[in-house]
C-alpha cells in the first residue's frame, strides 16, 4: 500500500482534533461511531487499523501536552475506562510497539497489569511526518545491541528489582528476553554451550557490566540485588562462599580474599573476560603482572658447565625452539602421549639453575610466568588449593595468548613439591597434600612448558619424579669452568690469574657474581682495577669460615 498524506485538515490538526472528542468518551460505541470517518482518515494515512489508529491518537495527544512518564494508566484515565476497558486494545497496543510507532522505555513484566511498568512515546521519524504532514516514514528499526549495552540493559533490569519495581522472577523472564532478541551475540552463543542457569547468567552479565565500568561486584550488595526471597539468596551466598556455583566450575569468575562475605568481591577471570569480549579481551590483559617476565626483559648472558651438564642443557634447549616443540608436540598427541614439557633442575645453591631458566627462554624467545611459592600458600583455609589452581588456569590462559608458549617457573619447589605427609597429620599438612594433588593432576595435563628449580632434591615426593621429564643436576662448576667465567666476568683478568682463583676457590657461579661485583664497585669507587692481592681478599672474605679456619678444621 502507497504512503498517503492527509487531506483537507493537516495530521496534527486531525489528530487533535480526534483525542479531543475521546477524552473521557468511556469508549462508548455510540460516541466511536461518531469518530469512524476521522479513524479511517487516520489509520489509511498511518497504515494502521481504526482501533491502532484510537490508541495513537490519545498517546500523540498526551505527548504533545507534555505528561511526562507517559503510561497506560495515563491513557485509561484520558478515556475515562479502568485497565479491563482498555485491554481490548491489548493486541493494538502491541503492534503499535511491535511496528515502533510507539517506542517504550521501562520493563514489560508479566504483571496482572498489562504494560504496567512501560513508558510510551511517539517515535521521533513518525512525529516529524505528521509535523510535516508528509507521508509516514517507517521507524528506522532499533540498533541490535553490542555486548556492552547488553549487559548494560541486565545491570538496569537489576537495578529495577533492588528498587522493587519488578520481582525476581519477572528479572529472569525480562533477561531470556533479551537473550532471545539478541542471540546473535557471539557471548550469548557461547552462553549457550556452557550450561549455565539463570541465576548464574544475571550474575555472570552484572559482574561484565561492572568491570567495563572499572567497578567491582561486590558478593553481598549484587545478590541483594537480585533476590526478593531471603533463602534463595542466602543458598547463593552459600555457593559463592563454597565456591561451588557453575560460575567457578567453569573458570568465568573468581573471589578475591576476605574476611567475611560481606566483604567478599567477585571479579572476572581471563577465561571468563575472553567469553564477554572475545579477541578485545586482549586490550584489558595486565601488562603489569609481575609474575610475567617478558623476553626482552631478559638480559642475555654467557654460562659455562661441565661437558656433561652442557650437553643436557643444549638438548632441553634445542627441545624448546618454537619449530621443535611444536612438532614434538604434535608427535606426542597422535601417539596419545603427555605434551607438556616439565623439567627440574636441582643442585646447591648459586650453580646456575635460576640463570639457565632464564637463558632458555632467552634464547628460545618465551616469556615467564614466576610463580611466587610464598604467595601460593595463604592463611585462609582452603585459599592455597584454590591459588595453586588458579596458577595453572591463569598459565593455560596464557599459553593461548601468546603466540609462543612460555615457561612456567617454579623457582625453590622443594617449598611446595616436598614428601606428603600422612593422611591423618594436620589440617595444615593435608593442605599441602591437596596442593601437592592439584600440581600432579595439572602436570598430567600440561600443555607447555613447567620448569622447577631446587636446592634439595632429596626432599621431593617421589610421585613428582616420573612427571618430569628432564632431571638435571647442577653441580659446582669445575676448575676450567670456573676460569672461563672468572674471564667472562673481569675479561682484564690475565689467564694465569683467573686460572689461580678457579683452582684455590670452590666457588659455584653465584658466589663468583658477588666477587665480581665487589671488584666493580671498587672500580667505582676508586676509579681503577683492584689488583689480584685485593680480589683474593674478596675471596676469603666471601665464605662465613675463613679460608684459613677451615683448613684448621679439617675442611
Amino acid at each position: 500500500m502507497e504512503t498517503k498524506t492527509v487531506e483537507n485538515l493537516h495530521a496534527v490538526q486531525l489528530l487533535a482534533s480526534l483525542a479531543m472528542k475521546l477524552n473521557r468518551s468511556k469508549l462508548k460505541s455510540t460516541e466511536l461511531k461518531e469518530l469512524d470517518d476521522d479513524l479511517n482518515k487516520i489509520a489509511d494515512y498511518m497504515r494502521i487499523t481504526n482501533n491502532q489508529a484510537l490508541v495513537f491518537s490519545v498517546v500523540f495527544n498526551l505527548q504533545m501536552n507534555d505528561t511526562r512518564n507517559l503510561d497506560i494508566r495515563d491513557v485509561a484515565n484520558y478515556l475515562d475506562v479502568n485497565f479491563i476497558d482498555l485491554m481490548i486494545f491489548k493486541t493494538d497496543i502491541d503492534v503499535l510497539i511491535a511496528r515502533r510507532y510507539i517506542r517504550t522505555e521501562g520493563i514489560a513484566t508479566k504483571s496482572s497489569v498489562p504494560f504496567k511498568n512501560l513508558i510510551f512515546s511517539i517515535d521521533k521519524d513518525i512525529l516529524s511526518s505528521i509535523f510535516m504532514n508528509s507521508s509516514i516514514a517507517e521507524p528506522k528499526p532499533e540498533k541490535e545491541m553490542d555486548v556492552f549495552a547488553f549487559v548494560k540493559k541486565v545491570s538496569g533490569l537489576i537495578e529495577h528489582r533492588s528498587e522493587k519495581t519488578i520481582c525476581t522472577t519477572d528479572l529472569y523472564d525480562e533477561v531470556k528476553t533479551l537473550e532471545y532478541k539478541n542471540k546473535s551475540l557471539t557471548l550469548l552463543q557461547k552462553m549457550e554451550l556452557v550450561n549455565l542457569d539463570i541465576e548464574d547468567r544475571v550474575i555472570y552479565y552484572e559482574v561484565c557490566d561492572d568491570f567495563i565500568n572499572g567497578g567491582k561486584t561486590g558478593v553481598d550488595c549484587t545478590l541483594n540485588d537480585i533476590y526478593d526471597n531471603l533463602r534463595d539468596r542466602f543458598n547463593k551466598m552459600k555457593e559463592f562462599k563454597e565456591q561451588t556455583s557453575r560460575l567457578f566450575e567453569i573458570g568465568f569468575v573468581k573471589l578475591t580474599e576476605a574476611g567475611f562475605m560481606s566483604d567478599a568481591v567477585i571479579e572476572l577471570t581471563q577465561t571468563g573476560l575472553e567469553v564477554f569480549m572475545g579477541a578485545d579481551a586482549k586490550l584489558f590483559q595486565k601488562k603489569n603482572d609481575k609474575s610475567l617476565i617478558h623476553v626482552d626483559k631478559i638480559a642475555g648472558k654467557a654460562l659455562f658447565f661441565d661437558a656433561e651438564l652442557e650437553k643436557q642443557v643444549r638438548f632441553v634447549e634445542q627441545s624448546l625452539q618454537n619449530d621443535k616443540f611444536v612438532t614434538m608436540q604434535n608427535r606426542l598427541e597422535q601417539m596419545a602421549m603427555p605434551k607438556g614439557v616439565a623439567a627440574i633442575f636441582y643442585g646447591a645453591p648459586g650453580t646456575g639453575k635460576t640463570e639457565t631458566v632464564y637463558q632458555l627462554a632467552k634464547v628460545t624467545g618465551r616469556a615467564i610466568m614466576h610463580v611466587d611459592i610464598s604467595q601460593s600458600k595463604s592463611m585462609w583455609f582452603g585459599e592455597s588449593e584454590k591459588k595453586i589452581k588458579e596458577i595453572f588456569t591463569n598459565y593455560a590462559q596464557l599459553c593461548k595468548s601468546c603466540e609462543i608458549k612460555p615457561i612456567l617457573l617454579f623457582n625453590e619447589a622443594d617449598a611446595i613439591f616436598g614428601k606428603r605427609k600422612e593422611s591423618n597429620a594436620s589440617n595444615v599438612a593435608q593442605t599441602e597434600n591437596a596442593m601437592q594433588n592439584i600440581i600432579l593432576e595439572e602436570m598430567e595435563k600440561l600443555d607447555g612448558i613447567l620448569i622447577a628449580t631446587t636446592n634439595l632434591n632429596q626432599n621431593l615426593d617421589a610421585a613428582f619424579e616420573r612427571r618430569f621429564l628432564f632431571k638435571i643436576k647442577f653441580e659446582k662448576p669445575s676448575d676450567e669452568a670456573k676460569r672461563k667465567i672468572w674471564q667472562s666476568k673481569l675479561t682484564w683478568l690475565k689467564e694465569e690469574d683467573a686460572s689461580f682463583l678457579a683452582a684455590d676457590y670452590s666457588f659455584s657461579g653465584g658466589e663468583i657474581d658477588n666477587i665480581v661485583r665487589k671488584v666493580i664497585m671498587e672500580e667505582v669507587l676508586n676509579d681503577t682495577k683492584p689488583e689480584l692481592q685485593q680480589i683474593i681478599t674478596y675471596c676469603d672474605s666471601e665464605k662465613f669460615s675463613s679460608k684459613a679456619e677451615m683448613k684448621k678444621l679439617g675442611f
